[in-house]
């Protein structure tokens, strides 16, 4: 039989490992991997780029290989972390030199450089490879598939871009990162405007696709978006233009190339995503004391919840449990009742009780040390920016989430940010194929908690937060501020700015960048053989309902539980399309979360039940 994996980054991967560790051992099996880039680490991945581009997960939370916590159908096959790849490098050496230097550098808890992790799933998969029997054969097709039919005996056609295909195979498995999205209307103008007015536009895309050298030094440069993105689009910008970074005192001082561009940066919230607290160790792991598995099946079970009043005030309860206990441990004359009781109040009484608010303010007088979630999520709603500078006000609290970073083991905040973002896996878990009612998966979890836990939770290595502010003493980073807008500004020929809670006049620049990535969207997708099998009826967004109220069309492909197999516009389930990954989001929410080893990675669970499905497609 014969298997098309399309997408050859990590999922991929993934399914390659885990379809040759469920082959049936009588059976020859062709397994046809098709992306233009190179397997393993895909596009974004790849090993061929800067070195200053980070990871945003810890080297030993990082793995390709299932061990036993993978509760999955299939045999396990154990193998090493990229930690325990990393300290293997290290000893063994390495032909490129910086590699070696990186292998020799890497700790539990460093965040390894993206091309350092691309080469550890070049790594993975010339590894499948080289082990797999030899009567299963895997083909590497360096291109893209375009179109993807079927012939009278059910085989799948998949037709190739450069013209070598086309592959006829027993079942395909769509394995896609992000790809590119039709741009929206205002992506149009602001296209059209640049090329009218000799101005640089990047659209949404991986920075390392914007072609941002074409932006000259010195230029202003718009930045709209504040989080990963940004933080990528700054390395490329100054450290990618020789720029470096070197000590002063307890801070970073930057010196520039000449080459730099002034980049002028706002997003909604106004300020960037805070800094993932340096522990000197692996971040903690907190037990689950009200937001646990057993809530989740309660949820489940009771039906399809709201996630505001149902799952929120879990998640609020669970952090705040763990910011008190810091607060109470590290700063004991902070409350002004017995630790003892407070916490037996607070653990007996629900988040959304009237009593917990008066609770909270009995024992913490001085409201400086209160968890404040709406001000993490707006810090700037409560600051008259008309009145106050706001890069100054941005900077200032940039440099204050700064220090709780580095003083991460002693910090409330910061250890209660690391047990917010541990809760995503358990919201992952009740969200699946419809655990929310549309309106509050669309309203609550796509509108809100997805951008807000990624705003306090997965935000960049202290280090770079270092960096920016480093960039902003030498002049090169300025902050706009809070629901930034765009214009295009025919008169001064330029883009245009500016945060309406300033009252600054707009700040004019030859260039814009869209620092986010395209999110995955069926409707708009420019990827050929996604848009292909959407017009054609065989696949379908993905539908919400709600009861008593209208279904939610989410952006994402519809597929079938348990078994990942596409559903087509019929509501039929496609026995030899199987979906796994960015396209497939809203069906399994936080689907770009990588693998982690020991903790029955999903990721790897469901590489197992596809790639055993597609070997006995039936």
């Amino acid at each position: 039989m014969s298997i098309c994996v399309v997408g050859a980054g990590p999922r991929g991967t993934a399914l390659v490992e885990r379809i040759v560790a469920n082959a049936p051992a009588e059976r020859r099996i062709d397994v046809h991997v098709v992306d233009p880039y190179p397997p393993g680490g895909g596009h974004v991945w790849r090993p061929d780029q800067p070195g200053h581009l980070l990871m945003n997960t810890v080297a030993a939370d990082t793995t390709l290989f299932t061990d036993r916590s993978v509760r999955c159908a299939g045999p396990p096959v154990p193998g090493p972390s990229l930690y325990e790849w990393a300290s293997a490098v290290a000893r063994a050496g390495d032909a490129d030199p910086a590699a070696q230097d990186e292998a020799a550098r890497t700790l539990p808890w460093s965040h390894p450089s993206r091309r350092f992790y691309g080469r550890y799933l070049a790594w993975v998969y010339d590894r499948v490879t080289a082990a797999a029997p030899e009567r299963i054969a895997i083909h590497a097709h360096r291109t893209r598939a375009v179109a993807l039919t079927e012939d009278a005996a059910g085989r799948q056609i998949v037709a190739l871009e450069d013209g070598s295909g086309p592959l006829a195979v027993d079942a395909v498995i769509l394995a896609l990162g992000h790809t590119d999205l039709e741009p929206t209307p205002e992506q149009r103008a602001h296209g059209r405007f640049a090329a009218e007015h000799g101005l640089f536009y990047g659209p949404p895309a991986n920075p390392l696709d914007t072609r941002s050298d074409a932006i000259p030094p010195g230029a202003a440069v718009l930045v709209r978006g504040l989080g990963m993105n940004f933080f990528d689009h700054m390395s490329l910008l100054t450290i990618g233009r020789g720029g470096r970074f070197e000590p002063a005192g307890d801070r970073l001082r930057y010196r520039p190339s000449g080459r730099e561009p002034v980049l002028h940066a706002g997003s909604r919230r106004g300020v960037p995503y805070l800094a993932r607290g340096d522990y000197g160790r692996m971040p903690p792991a907190f037990p689950a004391r009200y937001f646990d598995a057993a809530a989740v099946a309660r949820l489940r079970e009771a039906g399809p919840a709201d996630f505001a009043s149902d799952v929120w005030p879990l998640i609020a309860k669970e952090t705040a449990a763990v910011y008190y206990d810091v607060l109470l441990r590290e700063q004991p004359g902070a409350c002004a009742m017995p630790p003892e009781r407070f916490r037996a109040r607070f653990d007996a009484l629900a988040w959304e009780d009237p009593a917990m608010t008066d609770l909270i303010a009995a024992a913490f007088p001085d409201p400086v040390v209160r968890l404040d979630f709406a001000a993490l999520h707006r810090p700037l709603d409560s600051v008259p920016l008309d009145r106050e500078p706001v890069h100054d006000t941005v900077e200032a609290l940039v440099r204050a989430d700064l220090a709780q970073a580095r003083n991460a083991p002693r910090s409330p905040l910061k250890n209660a940010m690391t047990a917010l973002g541990a809760t995503r896996g358990r919201v992952r878990d009740l969200v699946a194929h419809g655990g929310l009612t549309g309106a509050s998966h669309r309203r609550d979890l796509d509108g809100w908690f997805q951008g807000f836990a990624a705003s306090v939770a997965s935000g960049p290595p202290a280090g770079r937060v270092d960096e920016l502010l480093a960039l902003a003493g030498a002049g090169l980073v300025r902050f706009l501020g809070p629901d930034m807008i765009v214009t295009a500004g025919p008169a001064e020929g330029a883009f245009l700015g500016a945060s309406p809670r300033t009252g600054a006049a707009p700040v004019a620049a030859p260039a814009l960048l869209e620092a986010h990535l395209p999110p995955p969207d069926l409707g708009r997708t420019a990827d050929p053989l996604l848009r292909r099998l959407r017009d054609g009826g065989a696949c379908r967004p993905y539908r919400i309902p709600t009861p008593g109220g209208p279904a939610y069309e989410t952006r994402g492909m519809d597929v079938e539980p348990g078994t990942f197999r596409v559903v087509d516009a019929r509501g039929r389930a496609h026995p030899r399309r199987f979906a796994l990954g960015i396209p497939i989001e809203s069906v399994d929410w936080l689907t770009a979360m990588g693998a982690k080893p020991a903790a029955n990675a999903a990721m790897l669970a469901q590489a197992d039940a596809v790639a055993r499905a597609a070997l006995d497609p039936g």
